[in-house]
C-alpha cells in the first residue's frame, strides 16, 4: 500500500497522472495534469522506494518534462501551458525539491509549449514542443542549440535509445486530447526514430523500491 505522507489527500477526481521518470537513487518522480487542461488542481509527487509518496510541487496544470542532468543534482520540469521550463538543485536525500529557477521561456507564438523532455550525455536538454512539431535542444544555460522539424504537429516526448543510446526516439500523438486543439497529418500517433546526430543519452534507472 501507497502512504501519503505530509500531503494525505491524492489528487482531486478531475485529474490524471501525465508524466514521471526515476531519479539516480532509484525513485520515481511523477506529475499529474487537469483533465481540462484549464486548471492549477495538479501536483508532483515522489514515489520513494519504501512506497511513501512525498508531494513536491502544487498548484500546476500538466506536469510533463521530468529529467535530470547526468549526475543527477539537477531536475528539468515544465507546466505545459506556463510557458517555461524550470531546473531546480535536486538533494540526493530525502528532502524536496530547493532553488527553483527559470531554466527558459518557451516560444509559443507558432502554438506550441513544452511536453516531454530528456537529457543527453552532454547535459543538455530535449524538449518535445507539443503542438508545433519541434524538437528543441537546449544548452545547460537554457539557450537553444537546436531546432528539428517533425513530420507532425504533436509530438509529445523523447528518449535516447539503441544499443549505443545514440538514437532518438519520437512520440507523437494520435488525436487532440480536446476538441480546441488542432489536428494533424497521417502520420499522427506515430514512434519516429531519429540516426546520425552524434549524440548519446544517458541510461535511465530502474526503480529500486
Amino acid at each position: 500500500d501507497l502512504e501519503f505522507i505530509d500531503h494525505p489527500e491524492p489528487d482531486m477526481p478531475f485529474n490524471r497522472l501525465n508524466d514521471g521518470g526515476v531519479d539516480r537513487q532509484g525513485r520515481f518522480v511523477f506529475g499529474s495534469m487537469n483533465r481540462m487542461e484549464e486548471d492549477k488542481t495538479a501536483s508532483l509527487y515522489r514515489l520513494n522506494t519504501d512506497m511513501t509518496v512525498q508531494k513536491l510541487e502544487e498548484n500546476i496544470n500538466t506536469s510533463n518534462g521530468i529529467c535530470w542532468n547526468p549526475k543527477g543534482n539537477k531536475f528539468y520540469f515544465t507546466d505545459t501551458w506556463q510557458g517555461e521550463i524550470w531546473s531546480y538543485d535536486y538533494d540526493s536525500a530525502d528532502t524536496g525539491l530547493t532553488n527553483k529557477q527559470v531554466f527558459c521561456k518557451i516560444d509559443t507564438q507558432d502554438g506550441g509549449s513544452a511536453d516531454g523532455s530528456t537529457v543527453d550525455s552532454e547535459g543538455y536538454v530535449w524538449s518535445a514542443k507539443v503542438y508545433s512539431g519541434k524538437l528543441v535542444r537546449y544548452a545547460p544555460d537554457g539557450s537553444i542549440d537546436r531546432i528539428i522539424e517533425m513530420p507532425v504537429k504533436k509530438v509529445t516526448s523523447l528518449a535516447f535509445g539503441g544499443k549505443d543510446l545514440d538514437v532518438l526516439f519520437v512520440t507523437s500523438m494520435s488525436q487532440p486530447p480536446l476538441p480546441r486543439f488542432p489536428g494533424d497529418n497521417q502520420l499522427r500517433g506515430s514512434v519516429f526514430a531519429i540516426y546520425g546526430l552524434g549524440i548519446q543519452g544517458v541510461a535511465e534507472t530502474y526503480f529500486k523500491g
